[in-house]
């Protein structure tokens, strides 16, 4: 299965920016499967799947500004 690269984007969250990319891919069965790779860091990445972009997009409005916070918390140390 290849992945094909349908669109980038940049999600913004509290004045930061973080690249996201968009794939498609197509299943054994010839099924359309979306994932969308979000960067927060060269070597810290985030993948979310989805059966279409919109819900890529729903899952990502949340997942990214939860993301972010916490691992603010885990640098702050005040994570418990």
């Amino acid at each position: 299965m290849f992945q094909k690269l349908i669109k980038k984007a940049n999600v913004d969250v509290e004045e930061r920016t973080f690249s996201v990319s968009y794939y498609k891919t197509r299943t054994t069965n010839g099924a359309s499967r979306y994932s969308a790779e979000v960067v927060f860091h060269p070597s810290d990445h985030m993948i979310v799947d989805a059966d279409s972009v919109n819900g890529l997009e729903a899952k990502l409005a949340c997942l990214v500004h939860a993301s972010f916070y916490s691992r603010m918390l885990v640098e702050t140390g005040t994570a418990t």
